[in-house]
C-alpha cells in the first residue's frame, strides 16, 4: 500500500498518486483562473505502471476501476480536492436504468394508449367554429428616455469606423471578437444604450479614445434610481453624469469611500444605493479604459506563447513595433478629422489584420465567425424578434375574442397569414440561435441571457408542434415568446457572448442544460394556456357558452399535451445533470438549491397532471388554475436560485435585485382573474357539463 501524498498530507490507498506540480490553466492574456489543475503520476506497484495525468473538472483519471476527480478547489486557489470513486456496477447498472426510464418516456409520445395519444385523438374530434377577420394595425416607436443637449465632440468618419468595426479585439477574458462587438458592449454598460445623439457605437468609443477630453464634460454615464447620486454627485434626478462629476476639484474619486464600503461588505448585507454605486463605478472604469487605450488591445506579439495583445497604453513596455503602430494610427486619426480623409488610417488597420494573421493564427476566430458576429450585432435578431412575437401574440389574441364574442365572421386566410408570419419569426429565432452557437463555439444557454432566448425558442416550438391549428394556442405561445425576449432585451441580462467556466467545458451542457431550459418554454406555455382559459371563463355568459366550452376544452387538451412534454424534457434533464455530475465530481446528487428546486417542480408538475384522477379536482377549472400558479415553481428554480440563493448552479446568474412591486401586483391580478373565473365556470360551465 502506497499513499496519495499532497504537501505534507497523505491518504493510505491500493496505489498512490505522488503529486508532481500544481497549476492553474488561464484564459489567454489574463490573469483570471480558468481551470484549477492537479498535475499528477499514477505509480501502481502491481503493474509498474508510472502514469502522468492531469485532473481537471470533466477530466477525470481512470485506472483499475478506480475513478479520480477533482472535486473542488481552495477559495486562496492555493490547493485542490481530489476525490476517488471505484464503483464499476453501480455506476453501470444506475446507467442502464436511465437509459431505460428515459426510452419509456420517449415511447409515451409515438406509442401504445397512453395519455398523450388519448389527448391527441380527442383534440382531433373537437371541431372549432370558424374564426373571424380582425385588423390589427400596432405602431412601434422608439424614444429616448431623456433628451439631453450636449457639446460637439470630434467625431472619426463613418465609413473609417466601419473598418474599425471589423479588426480582431482581444477583451480583458481574452476572448477574440471583432471590435464592434467591445464597442456595443462597452457602450451599452456605459450609457444603457447602444448608439450616443444618433452615433453608432464605434465611432463614440474612437472619439473618447482619440478625444478623451473633450468627453470629460459629457454627460454620458447612466446612474442608479437612487437619491444619493442626486446629492453625491450634484447631478439633477434622472440625468446621466459626466466623467468630470465624479472627481473634486483636486481630483479625489466622490465615490471612493462608498465603493471601499460596499467592498468591504458580504454581497447578501449591501443595500440598493451600494449595489448601484458598484455598478456606476464599474462604468467609470469602462470610461478609464477608453479614455487611456487600454481596451485597445489589437496588437499582436510575435511568438508570444501567452498569446497578450498590446493596447497602446501597454506599448510603450518593451515593444517597439506595437509603440510605432500606435503613434502612427493616432496620428493617421488626427489627420482625418482635419482633412476627412482616412485612407491612411485605413491602410494602416487592414496592415494590422494582415499581422493579426499572421502572429495569432492559432487563437483568431475564421472570417465566417466574424462576418457572423457582426450579423448577429447589425441585426439584432432576437431584439427584433421580442417586439414581433409580442404583436403577434396580441394579433392572435384578439382573433380568439373576436371569435368568442361574433362567431359569425369568418377569416381563416389572416389566420393563415399568422400562421405563416409566425413560422418565419421561429425560422429566424433558429437562424439566431445557430449565429450565435458557431460564433461562441458553444451551446448557446450557458449564462441567463442564453438562457432566455432558448426558453422563448422551445416555448415557440412547443406552440408549433401542439397549437399550430388553434388560436388560442398560438397567442399563448407568442406572447409567452416575446415577453420572454423582452424581459431578456430589457431587464438585468447581459448578452454579451462570454467564456465558459471549467465545468461547463462539456458536451453535457449541450444536453442537460438544453432539456432543462427547454422544459421551462413548455411549462411556461402550458401556464399562459391556463391563463386565457380563465379569461375566457369570466367572459362567458349563456351567449356565447358553446363557443367558449369549445376553446376552454381545446386549450386544455393543448396544454396537457405541452405540460407532458415539459415534465418528460425536465425529468430527463435533471437525472442526465446527476449523470453529468457523476462524471465531473464522482456524485450524482449534492442537494444543491437548483438540483433541489428542480426535484420540486418534478413533483409540482406530476400532481398537477395526475389531477384527474381526484374526484374533487378533475374539473377544468382546477386544471387550469393549477398550471397557472404551478408555474411558480419553475419560477423559483430559474430567478430565484439564481438571484436569490447560493449554490454551484450559479451559471446563468445576474446581479441580485430586489423583487419588482409588479410582481406583487401581478400575483394579486391573478388570484382576482381565478376568483373571477371560478364563480362564472359555477354558474355557466360547471352546472351545463
Amino acid at each position: 500500500t502506497i499513499a496519495i501524498s499532497y504537501g505534507a498530507k497523505k491518504i493510505q490507498l491500493p496505489f498512490s498518486l505522488a503529486l508532481k506540480d500544481f497549476e492553474m490553466e488561464r484564459y489567454p492574456g489574463t490573469n483570471s483562473p480558468a481551470s484549477y489543475a492537479s498535475e499528477v503520476t499514477l505509480i501502481d506497484t502491481r503493474n509498474g505502471i508510472n502514469e502522468p495525468h492531469r485532473i481537471f473538472m470533466n477530466n477525470i483519471l481512470d485506472h483499475g476501476g478506480y475513478r479520480f476527480f477533482q472535486s473542488s478547489y481552495d477559495a486562496d486557489e492555493l490547493g485542490t480536492y481530489l476525490s476517488v470513486n471505484h464503483d464499476f456496477w453501480g455506476t453501470t447498472i444506475t446507467y442502464l436504468g436511465y437509459a431505460l426510464l428515459t426510452l419509456g418516456m420517449i415511447m409515451i409520445f409515438f406509442f401504445g394508449n397512453t395519455r398523450f395519444k388519448n389527448l391527441a385523438q380527442k383534440l382531433k374530434q373537437l371541431k372549432t367554429a370558424s374564426l373571424v377577420l380582425a385588423a390589427l394595425l400596432v405602431g412601434i416607436n422608439e424614444s429616448t428616455a431623456q433628451v439631453q443637449l450636449t457639446p460637439q465632440v470630434p467625431t472619426v468618419g463613418a465609413d473609417h469606423a466601419i473598418v474599425f468595426s471589423e479588426i480582431i479585439v482581444q477583451d480583458f477574458r481574452g476572448r477574440m471578437k471583432p471590435m464592434n462587438t467591445l464597442s456595443l458592449e462597452m457602450l451599452r454598460k456605459i450609457s444603457g444604450s447602444e448608439s450616443w445623439n444618433g452615433l453608432p457605437a464605434d465611432q463614440v468609443i474612437l472619439s473618447m479614445y482619440l478625444s478623451a477630453r473633450d468627453w470629460y464634460s459629457i454627460p454620458v454615464v447612466k446612474l442608479g434610481k437612487h437619491e444619493g447620486f442626486t446629492l453625491l454627485l450634484n447631478v439633477a434626478p434622472g440625468q446621466n453624469a459626466s466623467y468630470k462629476d465624479f472627481f473634486e476639484k483636486d481630483g479625489t474619486y466622490k465615490l471612493r469611500d462608498l465603493i471601499q464600503e460596499a467592498n468591504n461588505q458580504k454581497p447578501e448585507d449591501r443595500g440598493i444605493f451600494e449595489k448601484e454605486a458598484l455598478k456606476v463605478d464599474e462604468r467609470i472604469n469602462i470610461l478609464n479604459m477608453i479614455f487611456s487605450g487600454r481596451f485597445l488591445r489589437i496588437f499582436p506579439l510575435e511568438n508570444d506563447p501567452n498569446q497578450n495583445w498590446f493596447s497602446p497604453s501597454a506599448a510603450g513596455q518593451g515593444n517597439p513595433n506595437a509603440s510605432a503602430f500606435f503613434s502612427t494610427y493616432n496620428q493617421a486619426l488626427n489627420e482625418g478629422l482635419s482633412t476627412n480623409d482616412y485612407t491612411k488610417a485605413n491602410l494602416l488597420l487592414e496592415k494590422l489584420k494582415l499581422t493579426q494573421r499572421q502572429n495569432s493564427p492559432t487563437i483568431l476566430p475564421s472570417e465566417h465567425q466574424i462576418e457572423a458576429e457582426l450579423i448577429l450585432n447589425r441585426f439584432q435578431v432576437f431584439r427584433v424578434l421580442a417586439l414581433t412575437n409580442t404583436v403577434l401574440g396580441l394579433a392572435f389574441l384578439i382573433v380568439l375574442f373576436i371569435s368568442v364574442f361574433k362567431p359569425s365572421l369568418n377569416l381563416s386566410k389572416l389566420l393563415n397569414l399568422l400562421f405563416g408570419i409566425t413560422f418565419i419569426s421561429f425560422l429566424f429565432h433558429t437562424i439566431g440561435l445557430g449565429l450565435r452557437w458557431y460564433v461562441s463555439e458553444r451551446a448557446p444557454w450557458s449564462n441567463g441571457y442564453e438562457s432566455m432566448i432558448y426558453i422563448a425558442w422551445t416555448s415557440t416550438l412547443a406552440g408549433l408542434l401542439f397549437s399550430k391549428k388553434s388560436s388560442g394556442g398560438m397567442a399563448a405561445t407568442m406572447i409567452l415568446s416575446g415577453t420572454v425576449l423582452l424581459i431578456a432585451w430589457l431587464s438585468y441580462l447581459d448578452p454579451e457572448i462570454t467564456p465558459l467556466v471549467p465545468v461547463l467545458k462539456s458536451y453535457w451542457l449541450t444536453i442537460h442544460v438544453s432539456l432543462e431550459a427547454g422544459s421551462y418554454g413548455f411549462l411556461m406555455l402550458g401556464a399562459i394556456m391556463g391563463l386565457i382559459n380563465l379569461l375566457l371563463m369570466v367572459f362567458s355568459n349563456s351567449t356565447n357558452l358553446p363557443k367558449v366550452k369549445r376553446i376552454i376544452n381545446e386549450l386544455s387538451l393543448l396544454s396537457e399535451m405541452t405540460l407532458i412534454g415539459g415534465i418528460v424534457m425536465l425529468s430527463v434533464g435533471t437525472y442526465l445533470g446527476g449523470v453529468w455530475a457523476n462524471e465531473s465530481w464522482g456524485r450524482y446528487w449534492g442537494w444543491d438549491a437548483k438540483e433541489t428546486w428542480a426535484l420540486v417542480s418534478i413533483l409540482v408538475y406530476a400532481f398537477i397532471l395526475h389531477m384527474r384522477l381526484i374526484p374533487g379536482l378533475r374539473g377544468v377549472f382546477a386544471y387550469n388554475v393549477s398550471t397557472l400558479f404551478g408555474l411558480s415553481s419553475i419560477i423559483m428554480t430559474y430567478f430565484g436560485v439564481n438571484y436569490y440563493l447560493s449554490g454551484l448552479h450559479s451559471y446563468a446568474a445576474g446581479d441580485p435585485v430586489p423583487i419588482p412591486n409588479w410582481v406583487y401586483y401581478a400575483v394579486v391580478s391573478l388570484i382576482i382573474i381565478s376568483l373571477a373565473a371560478y364563480f362564472n365556470y359555477k354558474k355557466y360551465l360547471h352546472k351545463k357539463g
